[in-house]
């Protein structure tokens, strides 16, 4: 079998299938910054607007740039051998991110770079690739680059990424002038979130001009963040850095810090889990990956983990940099950090708990079986406003009113209750109740009303 056939793709349909790997807007345009931190960039400033109602994005940053023999190999499908040591620091992987990520957004990708004093240009035209059937790049001339918006943004050195013609984003919104400020502010939200430990330390991010601020979804500088001890997990001669936090209560926060903590799922349920970093860039949060349950009690926990970019291949890293599975050898590691964080999770809502139940006087008993794990309410029959209100009732009244209490109990909202206090939901006392307009603020002061009962 000494006679082989070379069988190329179809250019075309090749580069078509690529537009549909599942990324998304966000997805897409972190992986251009990606390549923008691996150039050593100090700033990088994404300028998007609507033309002829269509949207039209670069990405420009003041990285090493690139020589024309180099940015012909950025613009090759499949630059990079997944398998070959890498910087440390380099964010790539696969040799296609720029290309995958930038056709999942748009027909054309103009990639313009500076280097040692010389500018180059080529040009990724899927039209022009669906006429040809061939893997052709345009080259653009002086004249060209020169006619490129934002060209003066390149002095010592850098590069422009540019996406032009988004064919789908037509067909997915009817008011793409609105609706386009919308996605950018999302973009806002994940790029503050995802390059948090980058952002106003070793690079300044810009959208329109609107300087991204870094999120810090572990609240690091706040003085009720709880640090735990952190492991070091030894993973085929390599490093994995695990810290646990615990963060306060959402209550008790100040708006910034709130706004600094919030993650892109909304709210702190859906935000605990692991945060887990390559190369300091964050690539999967709120997550437990199959080690534990969310739950309300926990929900106070995150767990920091960095993996370096040689243990890629072993946590299953996919070309978006959005997916990764924990290897079998890690996961009783980190389940016993998971198990730590959350059960100090756990011991702030206990606290409050058993904070509330233990005033003096409640209008509530709470009876736990721990055998069952189940918990239920009952009204305090010797709560002193009960029984005040009880003494002036007849027989026949305090049945009823016994009645009453018991059916309240049993007809507690729970499931409501759940809902709403997972969601970060405080609950506020109605003003308008009629116990409200009589102005009693404290059981004492509800002592006080029962005196009096007949002059209301």
């Amino acid at each position: 079998m000494d006679k082989k056939i070379e069988i190329l793709p179809n250019a075309s349909c090749l580069i078509e299938s690529m537009r549909s790997m599942g990324y998304s807007f966000n997805t897409a345009l972190a992986d251009v910054i990606d390549n923008s931190i691996s150039a050593d960039a100090k700033n990088i400033k994404i300028i998007s607007n609507i033309k002829d109602n269509m949207p039209y994005l670069q990405i420009i940053d003041d990285g090493i740039g690139m020589d024309k023999n180099e940015l012909i190999e950025a613009m090759r499908l499949g630059s990079k051998d997944p398998n070959e040591s890498r910087s440390e620091m380099d964010l790539g992987r696969f040799g296609l991110g720029l290309k995958s990520a930038s056709f999942s957004q748009c027909r054309k990708l103009t990639v313009v770079s500076l280097k040692d004093g010389e500018c180059h240009g080529l040009v990724w035209d899927l039209d022009i690739v669906r006429k040809t059937n061939k893997f052709e790049v345009q080259e653009l001339d002086e004249n060209d680059i020169n006619k490129i918006e934002n060209i003066s943004s390149l002095t010592k050195s850098g590069t422009i990424v540019q996406w032009e013609n988004f064919d789908k984003f037509n067909s997915q919104y009817q008011d793409l002038n609105n609706d386009w400020s919308t996605i950018l502010s999302e973009a806002i939200e994940h790029i503050s979130l995802i390059y948090h430990r980058y952002i106003g330390k070793d690079i300044q991010i810009y959208v329109n001009q609107h300087c991204v601020e870094a999120k810090d979804p572990f609240l690091i500088n706040n003085d009720k963040t709880q640090k735990f001890r952190h492991k070091i997990i030894e993973l085929d001669g390599e490093q994995i850095l695990v810290q646990p936090y615990v963060l306060p209560q959402v209550k008790s926060l100040k708006k910034e810090d709130r706004e600094k903590v919030s993650g892109i799922q909304g709210d702190s349920y859906q935000d605990q889990g692991f945060y887990i970093y390559r190369n300091k860039r964050l690539i999967i949060w709120g997550d437990y990956l199959g080690l534990a349950r969310k739950s309300v009690l926990n929900k106070n926990a995150r767990i920091m983990v960095d993996i370096p970019n040689s243990l890629d291949d072993i946590w299953s890293i996919d070309v978006k940099k959005s997916r990764a599975i924990i290897p079998d050898k890690i996961k009783k590691s980190l389940q016993s950090v998971v198990k730590e964080s959350n059960n100090s999770s756990k011991r702030i809502y206990k606290y409050r708990g058993v904070k509330s139940i233990s005033k003096p006087d409640p209008f509530w008993n709470m009876q736990v079986k721990e055998e069952d794990k189940k918990f239920t309410f009952s009204v305090n029959k010797e709560n002193s406003v009960i029984r005040k209100f009880m003494d002036q009732l007849d027989e026949h009244q305090k049945k009823l009113f016994l009645l009453i209490l018991e059916a309240l109990a049993k007809e507690i909202p729970y499931d409501g209750i759940y809902y709403h206090m997972a969601r970060e939901r405080e609950y506020i006392p109605e003003e308008e109740s009629s116990i409200g307009l009589m102005g009693a603020n404290s059981i004492e002061e509800l002592m006080e009303l029962l005196e009096n009962i007949d002059n209301l």
